[in-house]
């Protein structure tokens, strides 16, 4: 193991001192939360992560350290996930798959890439396998200090990453696989959760006094989740969704008061999730392929993303290089991870399967809410135990087939498994990605920021159905939407909850590009209400008229129809902002 994890290191030290990154985004903001403890004895008012990797910042700069000295941190979480991956391996598969596991961790190319990068995720990766270790290493030889053991690491992880935390729970199907009684199982399981929330009482001591309420992870995980479900960015991050948030709630991501903001945030993705349960799959499905797809992404942060290092450097000149490799690399230890599972589950390992809920624990949650591919170092590190098993099994798998006649059977046996497992991840896993996309075209709907009675709040727009499947023409905006109408005409609508009386409906509207034209026709529930030709070149124009509403919800449909054009006409969008609906005094 110590040769293994010194390689680890020196690679990773090498890294850091050869490619000079700078932190920016989220991992500058780390840095500059810890110069606020070093210098205030206190987190940041604007503070709502877990404290885990800040603490470990300012450590290293209230003991004179700098930049380079906080990146040893990443050099050091390589190092102990390396050794912690090498000690899961050892203890439920043996020797030769530990040094294969530890070998393929130390030479992880991702792995070594983000050790330059200033953030939670490689340290969060090393505490929950170091977690795992400590619970395949103790559990048959250590009754009682396994759970206290894994317990508290655990709850250590959590500190650094709050997903951390539902984890624990899962110490008992290790606990069973070992052959402990159900009512060992239960009371292990209860004292490694217990030991976890112990060891978070601080935090959870400290969030009652900065917020009246008493929880043990963060104030962040409803933001999280709005990110994941937004609509018109496909669950990734935009600065759009601040101001869309802000405007349509009354609140603002990341500033006080968290709590409440946060609650709202999560209503808000919990009903985002439900308007298209189709779309909502789509999206899942994208979520997934962005965070366990390809790990090429993971170079954005510490090589590719604008600032970080000087532009035409060697990286920048070698980049499909570097990508492929990167790519390469990823997908070998996916294939033998899962030869690994599958060659475990032949053999009836149950102690190695019963650690495969973990990472797709993790994987789950993750779709669920928000992905990206720097979430997946964790996940990767407990895969890598089962990579290196299904390199030893593929060794083995050949020397067998040429040497031991007595064994081709079995060898055989697992071989069809093993190819018909790769195939369906292989094949299967781009159809599935395809498939999604095509739901997402299909039901995208939008967001948008609308005034209703003057108050500003947040419009779902959807599309019509269309009987022949065709791709949603809508696309959204923070302040409004875009309706393309590709075929004769395309519609989408909206609705407002408002009680019975006389309104007033209007909006701007708008054609793109500037040589096509549209024709924009209004309804307000099943009353015609307005028409307007969208000229080509024409500034935004102003759609308005009167609807007589019966209480519930008011119905307001929009259809756009393709102008006379030749074929040389583009495709026009119809930009719709500015939504406003008012009680009508006349």
């Amino acid at each position: 193991m110590l040769p293994l994890t010194a390689l680890a290191v020196a690679v990773r030290l090498a890294w850091v001192l050869l490619v000079p990154t700078r932190p920016v985004g989220d991992f500058a903001m780390y840095l500059e939360s810890a110069r606020y403890l070093v210098e205030h004895a206190r987190l940041d008012p604007e503070f709502i992560y877990m404290p885990g990797y800040v603490w470990m910042a300012a450590g290293v700069y209230a003991l004179g350290g700098g930049l380079l000295a906080v990146k040893m941190l990443g050099v050091a979480a390589g190092g102990l996930v390396t050794a912690a991956v090498y000690g899961i391996a050892r203890a439920v598969f043996g020797r030769p798959s530990a040094i294969a596991a530890g070998l393929l961790c130390a030479l992880w190319p991702a792995g070594i890439a983000v050790s330059s990068v200033t953030g939670t995720d490689l340290p969060a990766a090393a505490l929950l396998a170091l977690a795992v270790w400590v619970l395949a290493a103790l559990a048959r030889r250590r009754p009682l200090g396994a759970p206290v053991a894994f317990g508290f690491v655990t709850g250590l992880s959590v500190y650094v990453r709050a997903i951390a935390l539902p984890l624990a729970a899962l110490a008992g199907l290790h606990f069973r696989a070992r052959g402990a009684r159900w009512v060992h199982v239960l009371t292990r399981t209860a004292a490694a959760v217990l030991v976890a929330l112990l060891l978070l009482l601080p935090w959870g001591i400290r969030n009652h006094r900065r917020y009246g309420e008493f929880f043990l992870t963060d104030s962040h995980g409803g933001h999280t989740a709005l990110v994941g479900a937004n609509p018109n960015s496909e669950g990734t991050y935009s600065r759009s969704l601040n101001r869309l948030f802000t405007e349509g709630t009354g609140y603002s991501l990341f500033k006080p008061p968290h709590r409440e903001s946060d609650r709202v945030a999560y209503a808000l993705a919990m009903h985002w999730s439900k308007v298209s349960p189709g779309y909502a799959l789509g999206l899942l499905v994208a979520k997934a392929d962005r965070l366990m797809g390809r790990e090429r992404s993971l170079l954005y942060w510490p090589l590719y993303r604008q600032s970080v290092l000087p532009p035409g450097n060697w990286f920048d000149v070698h980049r499909t290089g570097v990508e492929r490799l990167v790519d390469g690399f990823y997908a070998f230890l996916i294939a033998m991870a899962l030869l690994g599972g599958v060659a475990a589950g032949a053999r009836r390992n149950w102690p190695a399967l019963s650690l495969l809920p973990l990472p797709l624990a993790l994987i789950a949650v993750y779709t669920l809410f928000f992905a990206e591919v720097r979430y997946h170092l964790a996940i990767v590190a407990l895969l890598l135990p089962f990579a290196g098993a299904g390199v030893v099994w593929t060794i083995g798998a050949c020397a067998d087939a040429v040497s031991r006649r007595e064994s081709r059977r079995r060898l055989l046996r697992e071989a069809g498994v093993a190819v018909a497992a790769l195939a369906v991840l292989f094949l299967g896993w781009p159809l599935l990605v395809s498939a999604g996309e095509r739901l997402r075209a299909r039901d995208r709907w939008a967001v948008c920021v609308c005034r209703v009675a003057g108050v500003k709040r947040l419009c779902d727009v959807v599309p019509a159905p269309d009987p022949a499947g065709g791709p949603s023409p809508v696309r959204g905006v923070w302040d409004g939407f875009g309706l393309t109408v590709a075929g004769p005409s395309a519609a989408a609508s909206w609705d407002v909850p408002l009680p019975a009386g006389r309104y007033r409906v209007s909006f701007l509207a708008e054609i793109a590009p500037s040589q096509a034209r549209a024709g924009l026709t209004v309804q307000a529930d099943g009353q015609p209400m307005a028409d307007a030709a969208l000229s080509p070149g024409a500034t935004a124009v102003t759609i308005s008229g009167h609807v007589r509403h019966d209480g519930g919800n008011l119905h307001v449909d929009a259809v756009g129809s393709r102008g006379i054009c030749d074929e040389k006409c583009p495709v026009p969008t119809i930009w719709i902002s500015g939504i406003d609906i008012e009680t009508d005094i006349d």
